[in-house]
């Protein structure tokens, strides 16, 4: 580009002088009007130096109409990038008459930025005459911001369609667009991907009735609806399927083929097109049934929880279905789980629970149901009618199918079961009430020894209403110390004199004694244990020390003490005061325990406990020994000074064989490992003679004596 600082500076001198004559102005002011209208403004430039504006060129740079240019004022008006764009346009010109036609920016004179297109040329000359130059300014501020707008407008549309191309190419969902007239205009490759079965039937320009039609006929929408389904059902779904896809806004979920779920969404622009968005929610599907499952499902046996029995029950008990409610205990679970492991146990529970599937399997209709409740106890919906004689043998195949031999770790075992089983629907009986019936039922199963069933009854209920009566009456007695203790008392074999009392308790109750073995089970059923105990221990303490007060020599005193006293706090310290209140030595107290104490899973605590009692100076007998399930190593891991044979093998001394084995076998183990041996329940002489003969140390029983109150028995002790 050539030197044009002579513009800007003044410094040029030209080769050429050009011509003196004045510019003809009048010439350019009859082309005024029409420049004007055109808005373009006109300039020359000559007489060596004489610059003349149009009127209109005044206007484009916002200058007075009285306004005298120069050509280096004019040239100023630029912006200072393009001044040397025009000082060389203009040097070329004057050189070699090159036009120019520049779009360019100038600062008019109140400020504003506009931009202009300047154009410009040398007039014709004739030879050897001086050169002039004329020119152009047109304002195109307007139509350079519109093509600015322009050009940013299609580039935004060209950035969009791209992005829309993007995303349509690339969102992971099946989009598919159709026109006002539900035909398919789009539909993108991940439509193809995610379905397909659907390529041959989304053609462009087909209508959505006839793709959906042969989608249908095709058995895509299966299990929804088949090929095979009558013309007027598959009909009417098409025609639903329309309608709803029709619809802004819709939104389903569709169960296809090979488990798979489609989320259907529609939605309809102002144009009226459709746009349909289908997205795979297959593994969220899976995961919402997963969780369902986990809900309905306990967790060990995969049999339904809790939860879902109670809501089947609703409808049972409600509904017109006869059928069956049935719970189900494992008998002594829990010497079998702490006995052989929470494993064996929990391997147990799992055999019942596959045992049960297969019941419900074979013998419940359509909607029965098996469920673990808690712990060891499940239960059953069986939708079946069923007379009483076939209720019995359900229950006996049940029960026989439950104590089939399994193998527990290295251990064969046959469990046995208590059920109790209430029918339904019953008059007046809502889901509550039917399951206190089956409960009820189960629990007299329990009572009358285990391993049998129990139809719950109006007799049972009735018991059952005794039973909830006498629990509040025994509350209510313990509450005012009615609770008494009888003293029974034990005798050796060896000099026939008192080895000491055992503390029983006794209930006195509407003028009748209540059996023992009534209310000692309803006090651990209904959490009355530690205060029954507590009561018994100090009316017994009393009496005994009534006797030592009165000179007399009573032995010791056993008494008897439950899980839930040993399982307390404070019960060592409960003793220990009960002893001081009544100035009795700890050396004159023995504890007796059950076997099945020594088998609950909180016997190290339970150990602890009775370690305690006995380093206070407690003697220590194990009560109603061979009837549980303790092992010589339970036997050999307690302090216990004595033990005493249940009543039930003292009683079999007396049977036909007159062996007496078990009893003589308990006796042998006994001595064999240091322990005295006492034998209960000894009513003939018979029993007392092979006793001693065997070397039993004591006995107890009516033989002897009969359990007495405390005043009987310090008369029967004085009388002596």
């Amino acid at each position: 580009m050539s030197d044009a600082s002579w513009l800007l500076d003044g410094s040029y001198e030209p080769r050429r002088p050009l011509a003196d004559r004045p510019i003809d102005a009048s010439a350019i002011a009859a082309a005024e009007p029409f420049l004007q209208v055109a808005g373009i403004g006109a300039w020359q430039y000559s007489d060596g130096g004489q610059l003349w504006w149009s009127s209109q060129t005044r206007v484009i740079h916002g200058v007075p109409a009285d306004y005298e240019p120069s050509l280096e004022t004019a040239i100023e008006f630029y912006v200072p990038e393009h001044r040397g764009i025009v000082a060389d346009a203009v040097a070329e010109a004057l050189r070699n008459g090159e036009p120019w036609d520049f779009e360019l920016s100038i600062i008019r004179a109140d400020g504003q930025r506009r931009q202009v297109r300047a154009r410009g040329r040398a007039a014709k000359r004739r030879r050897n005459q001086p050169m002039t130059l004329m020119g152009t300014f047109e304002d195109i501020t307007d139509r350079h911001q519109a093509a600015m707008r322009a050009m940013r407008e299609l580039e935004l549309r060209t950035r969009t369609e791209t992005l829309l191309r993007d995303v349509i190419t690339g969102i992971p969902a099946a989009l598919s667009v159709y026109d006002k007239d539900e035909r398919l205009i789009l539909v993108n490759e991940t439509y193809r991907d995610i379905l397909p079965g659907n390529r041959q039937f989304m053609i462009p320009g087909e209508t959505l009735t006839d793709i959906i039609t042969r989608k249908v006929l095709a058995n895509h929408y299966v299990p929804e609806v088949s090929a095979d389904d009558p013309p007027a059902v598959r009909q009417a779904w098409v025609a639903d399927y329309l309608r709803r896809h029709r619809m802004t806004g819709y939104k389903r979920v569709f169960h296809l083929r090979d488990d798979k779920f489609m989320q259907a969404t529609t939605a309809i622009s102002e144009s009226g097109n459709i746009v349909s968005i289908r997205t795979d929610v297959s593994e969220l599907k899976r995961a919402e049934r997963e969780l369902r499952r986990r809900a309905e499902e306990d967790t060990l046996t995969g049999l339904a929880n809790r939860d879902v029995l109670l809501k089947q029950l609703d409808a049972s008990a409600l509904g017109d279905k006869p059928g069956l409610l049935i719970l189900l205990d494992v008998d002594f679970f829990k010497a079998v789980n702490d006995s052989l492991g929470h494993a064996a146990g929990d391997q147990l529970l799992r055999i019942v629970g596959r045992r049960l599937r297969l019941l419900i399997t074979r013998l419940g209709g359509p909607g029965s149901v098996a469920a673990r409740l808690a712990g060891d106890e499940f239960a059953m919906i069986l939708y079946r009618p069923i007379d009483h004689r076939q209720l019995a043998d359900l229950a006996s195949r049940l029960m026989a199918r439950m104590r089939h031999p399994m193998r527990l770790g290295a251990s064969r075992y046959a469990p046995s079961v208590s059920v109790g089983i209430a029918p339904f629907p019953a008059s007046e009986c809502g889901p509550q009430e039917l399951l206190a019936n089956a409960d009820a039922a189960l629990l007299e199963a329990k009572r009358l020894g285990r391993g049998r069933h129990v139809v719950f009854s109006a007799a049972l209920a009735e018991r059952v209403v005794r039973r909830t009566r006498m629990a509040e009456a025994l509350r209510q007695a313990l509450a005012a110390g009615r609770l008494q203790a009888a003293l029974q008392p034990q005798q050796r074999l060896a000099d026939g004199g008192v080895l000491g009392f055992e503390a029983l308790a006794r209930w006195r109750h509407a003028g009748q004694w209540v059996s023992p073995a009534e209310f000692i089970s309803l006090a651990e059923d209904v959490g009355l244990a530690q205060a029954l105990g507590a009561q018994v221990m100090e009316a017994a303490m009393a009496g005994f020390a009534a006797m030592l007060a009165a000179g007399l020599e009573p032995g010791h005193l056993a008494i008897n003490v439950s899980t839930a006293q040993l399982l307390a706090d404070d019960f060592v310290d409960q003793v220990r005061r009960c002893l001081d209140r009544h100035k009795l030595p700890a050396s004159r107290l023995e504890i007796e325990v059950t076997e099945t104490v020594l088998l609950d899973r909180s016997i190290a605590r339970i150990g602890s406990t009775l370690e305690a009692l006995q380093a206070m100076g407690c003697s220590l007998a194990m009560d109603d020994f061979g009837t549980g399930y303790a092992s010589l190593s339970h036997l050999t891991a307690f302090p216990v000074d004595r033990i005493k044979i249940d009543r039930s093998f003292t009683h079999a001394i007396d049977n036909a064989d007159g062996s007496g084995l078990i009893a003589r076998s308990l006796i042998q183990l006994g001595r064999a490992l240091g322990l005295e041996v006492i034998a209960e329940g000894v009513e003939t002489d018979n029993q007392r003679n092979f006793l001693q003969a065997h070397g039993c140390a004591a006995v107890q029983g009516y033989l002897f004596a009969s359990p007495m109150l405390p005043d009987e028995a310090m008369a029967w002790l004085r009388a002596r």
